[in-house]
């Protein structure tokens, strides 16, 4: 089954570089987390670097969830790309864009992904995923909305 990709948006007063910044360091995902995502522990360097290994365990809905990525292409300030070595997806592609406005810095996560699980996960992924991920990213764009508006 092809893979389905998911993209949001959001402008963000702060720029490009410091948005990168705060992006490129997994650990920060406890910071703009929905509250469904408990996170225990990250394992990563500071900085994210092509080829770079990172390691997530947490859990969502009380389902435990071990999550090893790899940063595919690292292209400060304007380009962050993690996949999946080993998730629940069979496919995971997430690209933070990050480019300059007048107000600061228009955001977008871009995922493509697909579920594990043959055809059933292929039916979750194509009808079910959309829904959450909206969810999901609503609430992430907000954190970091409201993250930099008190930075500021």
């Amino acid at each position: 089954m092809k893979h389905i990709i998911y993209q949001r948006s959001v402008e963000i007063p702060a720029s490009a570089e410091e948005l990168f910044r705060f992006h490129e360091n997994p650990r920060n995902i406890s910071k703009i987390a929905p509250a469904s995502l408990r996170v225990s522990l990250v394992e990563c360097e500071e900085t994210a670097r092509t080829g770079g290994i990172f390691k997530i365990h947490a859990s969502q809905f009380g389902l435990p969830i071990h999550w090893t990525g790899q940063w595919e292409s690292v292209e400060s300030p304007g380009l962050l790309l993690d996949i999946a070595l080993d998730s629940p997806f069979a496919i995971w592609r997430h690209s933070h864009i990050f480019n300059p406005s007048h107000g600061g810095c228009e955001m977008t996560d871009r995922v493509e992904f697909l579920l594990k699980g043959g055809w059933v996960g292929g039916l979750v992924s194509r009808w079910a995923m959309p829904v959450f991920f909206a969810g999901m990213f609503r609430a992430r764009h907000a954190a970091t909305l409201r993250f930099f508006r008190r930075k500021g």
